[in-house]
């Protein structure tokens, strides 16, 4: 199993979808590394290193900050975090191995205005617009990855950047990663082992003229990613102890071997500013989308027996779908500075269609169902610092005229962070319409709204972080899918309260790293979520021989028993079941992370604690989570 990756796996990371917590790092986080590169005068010699391999995002550039730089993270913290649930502090859930379906552990409203596709169960495996690095360097810069995961999972990335000019750079990303079966009927040695395939692809460039008015930023994303469905296990009760679980990794598989998810997007995208006086810019920001999500399922009858799917409704020796999904998505506009404000106002023209297709044969042509709309939305942001770097509001709204809306303002200081968020958004497509051999709606649902309000009171004490986090939300006409994984819409409202906090400690050679959250449901007949969740770790760093430095750790999660979401490999959408209570369950893992020169090395233990107490755990129902297994990875950056 290989993986390639458009982020290396110590660089600051921003993963698509899921926010992280104030304080809580990611992998290194892109702060100072221990060791790297230096330049000498020059009348010696230029030693390249992690200070000449600089980067920036988009996102700096539209909001003003053209002159930010980013150095390569050389740092140990976090590397051992390489799988996609690890890396998000345990803030997704997924189906118990590397590349399955996946979604938020928490609530998240919509930030976007406009209808989505609704396929969300592989974005974390896709590289997403706010991760795409743009380099900047003074020597060819390559980055190359390789993880061993255990039981099959592999990871490969590589990376090569280059400053063509000193206004142009060019580069590329590749992800390759695979994973295998935990159970089912299968051979080890065999391809038939295989779960999971993903491909990744960035292709980026980024330009500026030589008086600098002018500026170019564009990207390629492609991902194409399959998955064989197994449905979860077949047996999951002790029959001996009516209630028990039975945790058997060499159990029999809900779906026959012969069911296939497969996804595969194409992304192109284009930024572009022209600087017409100071204070006073012209910009365009846009993409072109292309996404085909097919299933298909060569013995749907064993899906339908074992309780997957419903009963056919058109044919029961074969299931087949594909939906199309194209998009066209741009802003036109004018930002700059004026009296200490950062303002940006524009307009969004969005084009959209989506077409499915579903047993369709040269005798069914009739299969097929479309949908295609045009949207007007403007939008204006506005950003202002009130005395230093320290103090910065934020304000901003999008609206989709004659429909959906979103306000947000965010105020933040060196003694508290708050913010208020309003919006109203069209239910995903997906939710929508759907036709297929098992399932069929065809809804007029209204807006689905949410109020939010959040705030945190940062405490620092010399080595000590303490970040208190409040988050509220107020949810009204939520869609979700129901126990027969049908898209419902409840009438009226309710409420979610999560009370938390973070706490970073760094001591001498000692580290600690947590974060810890409760949650009050208003209701939780249509959205499940443990009410009690902690994740943690604690590093000891130290440097041997002088030349190898050395960080050993062990990191925990804990989350409290819920009734989660099962999974309906159909439509990739998680829905409400009422049977299978996701017990509660604590998962240490042991780790060292070792770095000589620029090399790191990784040696992990996940699981350590299986088999005390209970035997196993499951992640979502009938979906075991991972056994103990080892890893090894090594992470190298080239620098000529």
């Amino acid at each position: 199993m290989l993986l390639l990756a458009f982020t290396p796996a110590g660089a600051q990371i921003r993963p698509g979808g899921i926010t992280l917590p104030q304080g809580i790092p990611t992998q290194g986080g892109g702060g100072a590394a221990q060791q790297g590169g230096a330049v000498l005068d020059d009348s010696t010699q230029n030693l390249y290193g992690p200070n000449t391999a600089l980067h920036f995002f988009e996102e700096d550039v539209l909001n003003n900050r053209d002159s930010a730089r980013y150095r390569l993270d050389t740092t140990l913290t976090g590397i051992h975090r390489w799988s996609y649930v690890s890396r998000s502090w345990n803030h997704l859930v997924d189906l118990g191995n590397l590349g399955t379906a996946t979604r938020p552990t928490f609530y998240q409203p919509h930030q976007q205005v406009g209808a989505q596709l609704g396929f969300r169960a592989f974005d974390p495996y896709a590289i997403q617009e706010n991760e795409v690095k743009y380099y900047d360097t003074r020597s060819p810069l390559t980055e190359m990855t390789f993880i061993s995961g255990g039981q099959g999972q592999n990871i490969l990335r590589f990376g090569f950047n280059q400053n063509i000019t000193p206004r142009l750079n060019l580069g590329f990303r590749v992800q390759r990663f695979t994973s295998n079966k935990l159970y089912g009927t299968f051979s080890t040695l065999k391809k038939e082992a295989n779960l999971v395939q993903n491909w990744n692809f960035l292709f980026q460039g980024s330009y500026t003229s030589k008086n600098k008015k002018y500026t170019a930023l564009a990207h390629y994303r492609h991902l194409n990613h399959s998955v064989k469905e197994q449905g979860g296990l077949l047996n999951v009760l002790d029959t001996a102890d009516v209630g028990g679980k039975l945790y058997v990794y060499d159990g029999v598989a809900r779906l026959s071997d012969k069911t296939r998810s497969w996804e595969r997007r194409h992304v192109y995208h284009l930024y572009q500013q022209y600087r017409l006086a100071n204070g006073f810019q012209l910009f365009q920001q846009g993409d072109m989308s292309f996404v085909k999500d097919r299933y298909e399922d060569a013995d749907p009858q064993v899906g339908v027996d074992n309780g997957v799917y419903p009963p056919t409704r058109l044919d029961t020796s074969f299931t087949r779908q594909a939906i199309f999904y194209r998009l066209f998505d741009t802003k036109l506009g004018i930002k700059g500075t004026f009296s200490g404000f950062n303002y940006r106002a524009y307009y969004r023209p969005r084009i959209y269609s989506v077409r499915g297709e579903y047993n369709l044969t040269d005798s069914t042509t009739t299969n097929r169902y479309k949908n295609a709309r045009f949207d007007n939305i403007v939008g204006v942001w506005l950003s202002y610092y009130l005395k230093d770097s320290s103090q910065h509001l934020i304000a901003e709204g999008e609206h989709l005229l004659g429909k959906d809306f979103l306000l947000r303002g965010e105020l933040s200081t060196r003694w508290f962070k708050a913010g208020y968020q309003t919006s109203f958004w069209t239910p995903d497509l997906l939710m929508q319409r759907y036709i297929s051999n098992h399932l069929v709606w065809d809804n007029n649902f209204k807006l689905t709204g949410a109020n939010t309000i959040f705030g945190s009171i940062p405490v620092k004490v010399k080595g000590l972080e303490v970040i208190p986090e409040v988050q509220y939300h107020l949810v009204s006409n939520y869609v979700y899918y129901d126990t027969a994984a049908v898209a419902r819409q409840l009438s009226g409202s309710f409420s979610l309260l999560r009370l938390g906090t973070t706490l970073n400690w760094q001591g001498e050679k000692f580290a600690f790293r947590g974060q810890g959250y409760y949650t009050i449901n208003s209701n939780s007949r249509v959205l499940r979520i443990p009410s009690l969740f902690v994740s943690a770790e604690v590093t000891y760093d130290f440097v041997y021989a002088k030349a190898l430095y050395v960080q050993l750790g062990l990191a925990a999660h804990y989350r409290s028993s819920y009734l989660a979401d099962a999974y309906m490999p159909l439509t990739q959408q998680f829905y409400l079941q009422n049977d299978f209570l996701v017990d509660r369950y604590l998962v240490a893992d042991a780790f060292a992370s070792l770095r000589v020169k620029r090399v790191r090395l990784l040696l992990k233990m996940s699981h350590i604690n299986e088999g005390l107490g209970v035997p196993g755990y499951y992640v979502t129902p009938r979906y075991l989570g991972m056994q103990r297994t080892f890893s090894f990875g090594v992470y190298w950056p080239l620098f000529d």
